[in-house]
């Protein structure tokens, strides 16, 4: 049974939102300031009231960066690399909801191992005035050889992420933190992770819900579709597929909800206006009806 006292109406004021448009069909989010098209953007996370984003970004050639943007005097700023490291790869971040610790993955050399930069790993950043430091890896053990990608934390500090194995499937798994330490990572249930590829989830900080991509289903519209799970009393709900109006016949994935479950903002491969056409990867968004889930859940 999903409990409903959990989806109250939050007040909470998202400081960008004015600057949107309430669309039902996606559009590009905050185009030329944030997304730059020309430039592959993914996994974009905001602090609680959206004054900071965090995203990766990449240009194909070099290794992949994670930036961040603040929002002062009605506009983002321009784009902030949290470090200054062109050897090392940094990927698929999320913010906490203070704006204070940015949780990502990396191949930063791990407890002292050789420095090949092949072995990604998850890593904190902890902010300090103006700048990201302290990197720090948190240290998950796993019983096969994979790599992990975007890591997303609740409000009690549960991670979520994606791991991808050797025969290049990924699931979605979560480890609790107990006592400073985080867990073995436990493995969500089939209804989720099939026997495709599952990744890209987003975490509701209270854990009333997740959203990730699955590729390859059945019931896709594209390359890989948006789901949305509810936690019941008992577990989690099926996979809803968040339907033809958000998915594409692209690539859709790195969602993020906002605060004031208003909005939904995702990466998208989906060209933004040639229908039938792809243009790897802009940031899109669109009004986020998510009492419409909870009744399709019902029925």
């Amino acid at each position: 049974m999903l409990n409903m006292s959990c989806f109250k109406k939050k007040q909470v004021t998202i400081i960008f939102e004015k600057k949107l448009e309430v669309i039902t069909t996606p559009k590009l989010f905050m185009s030329g300031v944030v997304t730059k098209r020309g430039l592959r953007h993914f996994g974009s996370s905001f602090s609680k009231d959206g004054s900071r984003i965090v995203y990766t970004i990449s240009d194909r050639v070099t290794p992949s960066r994670v930036v961040t943007q603040t929002y002062t005097n009605g506009s983002f700023s321009s784009q902030v690399a949290i470090v200054n490291d062109t050897l090392h790869s940094f990927a698929d971040a999320s913010i906490s909801q203070d704006g204070n610790t940015i949780t990502l993955t990396s191949t930063l050399p791990q407890n002292g191992l050789v420095d090949d930069n092949s072995r990604n790993g998850i890593w904190q950043f902890h902010k300090e005035g103006e700048n990201w430091v302290k990197p720090t890896f948190i240290d998950l053990k796993i019983d096969y050889d994979g790599g992990f990608g975007y890591p997303t934390l609740t409000k009690d500090k549960t991670l979520y992420f994606a791991y991808i194995d050797t025969t290049r499937n990924m699931d979605i798994f979560y480890s609790k933190r107990k006592g400073g330490i985080y867990q073995k990572p436990v493995k969500l249930p089939s209804h989720i992770n099939t026997e495709k590829f599952e990744g890209d989830p987003y975490i509701d900080p209270e854990e009333r819900f997740l959203i990730f991509a699955g590729f390859e289903r059945a019931e896709n519209y594209g390359r890989s579709d948006l789901y949305i799970s509810f936690k019941l009393e008992n577990g989690w709900s099926k996979a809803i597929n968040l339907g033809k109006k958000i998915n594409s016949h692209s690539y859709d994935g790195s969602p993020y909800v906002t605060a004031d479950d208003e909005y939904l903002i995702f990466t998208s491969g989906r060209h933004p206006e040639k229908a039938n056409e792809e243009e790897l990867f802009n940031v899109f968004y669109v009004k986020f009806d998510i009492e419409k889930y909870k009744r399709m859940l019902k029925n």
